[in-house]
């Protein structure tokens, strides 16, 4: 019978990281301690999408990255996206990704917030052939909203055999427990000057003297 190839599986974490934050981070670390890959690359994006640009450079935003994951094992800086001068859509950095790594599983993380809206991404169907989802427990998300039942019945799975024995195609729901922060909060909680022994409950203390050192947001 085949087994896993752990060895030969990773996951990318793409969002915009503005800035980072321990749920971020807490994630990232429940996907490398759960899933069975090799790596977690976090993917700061250029410009999004689907949402508002960033306020914040690429280039600040995956520096705070890479003094967030320094000293955590098995995380690293996917740096794809930072040289893009155009929208950041995830289909085409997953096509690039299985360039360099034409087989093996491939994992992308995910919100379940951002699972309820999938099928509104650009070629969502190319996605799934490009690689597994991976969706991270929201709070006030539920596997009950948006596209989220159609997509579970298609393309669901509970094995993580799965993951690593396909290439892509499959969709896994983790059971992390949902961290009530956003970057919307710490961004209005550093516009507001909060003392850094509370802020720093939300960040790393080296991506808040990041922050302070580059003045990145008002206020700080």
């Amino acid at each position: 019978m085949p087994t896993s190839r752990p060895d030969r599986a990773f996951a990318v974490f793409g969002g915009t990281f503005d800035p980072i934050h321990k749920a971020h981070l807490a994630c990232a670390q429940y996907v490398l301690q759960h899933c069975a890959v090799s790596e977690v690359q976090l993917m700061p994006c250029h410009l999004p999408a689907h949402r508002s640009s960033p306020g914040v450079s690429a280039e600040h935003r995956a520096a705070m990255v890479q003094l967030a994951i320094e000293h955590i094992a098995g995380l690293s800086l996917q740096p794809l996206e930072l040289d893009k001068h155009s929208p950041s859509y995830t289909v085409d950095s997953l096509r690039l990704l299985r360039q360099q790594y034409p087989r093996g599983g491939l994992l992308f993380v995910m919100g379940m917030d951002s699972l309820a809206y999938f099928k509104q991404w650009h070629q969502w169907q190319s996605i799934l052939q490009l690689a597994h989802l991976v969706v991270c427990q929201r709070p006030g998300s539920t596997a009950e909203d948006g596209d989220c039942p159609a997509l579970l019945e298609q393309h669901g799975t509970s094995s993580m055999q799965d993951l690593h024995l396909l290439d892509a195609g499959k969709i896994m729901l983790l059971g992390n427990p949902p961290v009530d922060l956003s970057a919307t909060r710490v961004r209005a909680l550093l516009e507001k000057n909060q003392p850094s022994s509370e802020l720093t409950q939300l960040i790393p203390a080296e991506v808040l003297h990041y922050i302070k050192t580059e003045r990145l947001y008002s206020g700080v």
